[in-house]
C-alpha cells in the first residue's frame, strides 16, 4: 500500500513536471520567481492559520465529549491527517482514521465516540463547500463554459456526500439488526462464516455506536450555526490565498473568476485519482484561468504557486509531524513498564 502511494505521488509529480517543460520552465520560473520570501511567509501563515480553524472544528466537538481536550495536540494531531489526505486519493476523508486513532490517546474516549466526531466534523467541514460550490457553478453558466467534467465532479461529491451521511445517519438498532441475519450464515459452523459472522457484528455495533454519538454530540442551535460559519470562513480563505498568490504575481485577476477557479479546482481533485488531487486540481485551475483571460505560463505560474502553499508546504510540514507524534508515542513506555 505505501508503494503504491509513492508510485501515485510520483506519477503526479511526474505530470506536473512535463507540464512544466511543455508550457516554458524559463517564462513559468519567471513570473514564479516574482514571488518575495516576505510574501511566501504570510501566504504560509495564512494557510496553517486555516489549517488551525479546521483543527479547531474538531476541538470544538471533542470539547463536547471532554473538558480536558487542548486546541494545541488536536492541530498536530490534525496535521497528520492532513499529511495522510495528501498522500492519499480521497474525497478528504482519508485523515480520519488516522486522526481518530491518534485521538484516542490524547483523549481516552472511545473509537465510537472520535468516529462520532469525525462524522459530525465532516458534515460541517463539507455543507458550506457544497453550498458554495453549487452557486459558483451557477455564476460560472453566465461568465464562462466550464467542461463536462467539473459538473459531474459536482454531482459525484454530492451524491457521495449524501449516501455518507445517510449511512451513518441509520439508527444504531437498525444497523445491529442487519448484524442478526449474517449472524445465522454459520453453516456447520464453518470457521469462514463464523469469523464473518463475528467481524459483521463488530462493524454493525461499532457503526452503530457511532451514529448514535454523533446524533447527540452538538443539539444546540447555536453550536451548529457558530460550526457552519467557522467552516465557511474556512473555506472563503481559500480563493483569498489564490487571489492573493496572483497579486504578488502581478496579476490582478476578477474575483469571480478567482472564486470559479478555486472550487471548481476543489471539486474535480475530491474525485480519488491521484494523491492530493496533483493534476486534477492544477489542470483545472489552469483551465478556468485561461477562460478567464490569462495567457498559458501565466495560469500554470498562478495554479502551482497556490499548490505551493495550500499542498506542498503543509505536506513537508504535516509529514515532519506525523514523524514527531508517532516518535513520541514509541518512546512513551507503556503503562506499568
Amino acid at each position: 500500500m505505501k508503494l503504491k502511494r509513492t508510485v501515485l505521488l510520483a506519477l503526479g509529480v511526474l505530470i506536473i513536471t512535463s507540464a512544466f517543460f511543455a508550457i516554458g520552465i524559463e517564462e513559468i520560473s519567471s513570473i514564479a520567481g516574482r514571488m518575495s520570501l516576505s510574501g511566501l511567509v504570510l501566504l504560509t501563515a495564512l494557510q496553517l492559520f486555516t489549517l488551525l480553524l479546521t483543527a479547531y472544528i474538531w476541538f470544538f466537538l471533542l470539547k463536547q465529549k471532554s473538558e480536558t481536550v487542548r486546541l494545541f495536540p488536536v492541530f498536530l494531531i490534525s496535521m497528520a491527517g492532513v499529511f495522510v489526505e495528501s498522500v492519499t486519493p480521497s474525497v478528504k476523508i482519508g485523515g480520519e482514521t488516522m486522526k481518530i486513532y491518534l485521538m484516542k490517546r490524547e483523549t481516552g474516549l472511545s473509537y465510537s465516540e472520535l468516529a462520532a466526531v469525525a462524522i459530525v466534523s465532516k458534515f460541517y467541514y463539507f455543507l458550506p463547500f457544497l453550498a458554495i460550490s453549487l452557486v459558483t457553478l451557477v455564476l460560472a453558466l453566465s461568465v464562462m463554459e466550464l467542461p463536462g467534467s467539473v459538473y459531474l465532479a459536482f454531482a459525484g461529491v454530492f451524491l457521495f456526500t449524501i449516501l455518507f451521511f445517510v449511512f451513518f445517519g441509520y439508527q444504531g438498532r437498525g444497523f445491529r439488526s442487519l448484524a442478526t441475519p449474517v449472524s445465522r450464515l454459520r453453516i456447520a459452523s464453518h470457521p469462514a462464516f463464523t469469523k464473518l459472522s463475528l467481524a459483521w457484528h463488530r462493524a454493525a455495533g461499532f457503526i452503530g455506536d457511532a451514529a448514535e454519538e454523533s446524533r447527540h454530540l452538538v443539539t444546540d442551535t447555536r453550536k451548529h450555526v457558530s460550526l457552519f460559519l467557522l467552516a465557511l470562513v474556512v473555506w472563503i480563505f481559500y480563493p483569498a490565498k489564490v487571489y492573493l498568490v496572483s497579486l504578488m504575481l502581478g496579476y490582478e485577476i476578477s474575483i469571480l473568476v478567482i472564486i470559479i477557479a478555486t472550487f471548481t479546482a476543489y471539486l474535480v481533485s475530491m474525485v480519488p485519482l491521484l494523491p492530493g488531487g496533483l493534476v486534477t486540481f492544477e489542470g483545472t485551475m489552469v483551465l478556468v484561468l485561461v477562460s478567464g483571460g490569462l495567457l498559458l505560463p501565466e495560469a500554470f505560474s498562478i495554479a502551482v504557486m497556490s499548490r505551493v502553499i495550500t499542498f506542498w508546504i503543509p505536506l513537508l510540514l504535516s509529514a515532519g509531524v506525523t514523524f514527531l507524534l508517532f516518535s513520541t508515542r514509541n518512546a512513551t513506555p507503556a503503562p506499568g513498564m
